[in-house]
Parts: structure tokens; C-alpha cells; sequence
């Protein structure tokens, strides 16, 4: 530890920690989440090309991009900007 953290009084070591972690976790479900979606983006597109679509797979891809957009939508809102 350095010196200016040792001054530092214990709860706002504390906030800070705990900010810096749910920074940290928010911005690992960021990335899962855009990779989540891009497989899902994917698979979508594998049912359309199929020579036989299956509507259900479809309608399941589709509702899986829609449910992972939603969540992108929370994250990036309660992701705080990069300082």
C-alpha cells in the first residue's frame, strides 16, 4: 500500500474497492454479452440459409437477439463511462 492509501480514511477505501469491482463486473458482462449476441447473431443466420428452415430455431434465435439486445441496452446504461 502506498502512503496516500494508508491516509486515506477506511470507508472510502472501502466505496472505492467495491465501485472498482462492480466496474469490473459490469464490463465482463459487457464483453460475454456481445459475444453471446454475436453467436447468436450467427445462428440466426445459419437458420435462414438452412435449405429447410426451421421456424421454431428461428423464432428461438430471434428471441435470444432481442433478449440479449435488451440486456446490451442495461449495461451500457449502467456502465459508467471510461474516464
Amino acid at each position: 500500500m502506498d502512503a496516500h492509501m494508508l491516509q486515506t480514511p477506511v470507508p472510502v477505501r472501502w466505496r472505492a474497492a467495491v465501485s472498482r469491482a462492480a466496474r469490473e463486473v459490469l464490463a465482463a458482462r459487457w464483453r460475454s454479452t456481445l459475444e453471446a449476441l454475436d453467436q447468436a447473431r450467427a445462428e440466426y443466420a445459419r437458420a435462414r440459409r438452412a435449405g429447410v428452415i426451421d421456424v421454431r430455431a428461428l423464432r428461438k434465435a430471434a428471441q435470444r437477439i432481442y433478449d440479449l439486445e435488451q440486456l446490451r441496452s442495461v449495461l451500457a446504461r449502467d456502465l459508467p463511462a471510461p474516464r
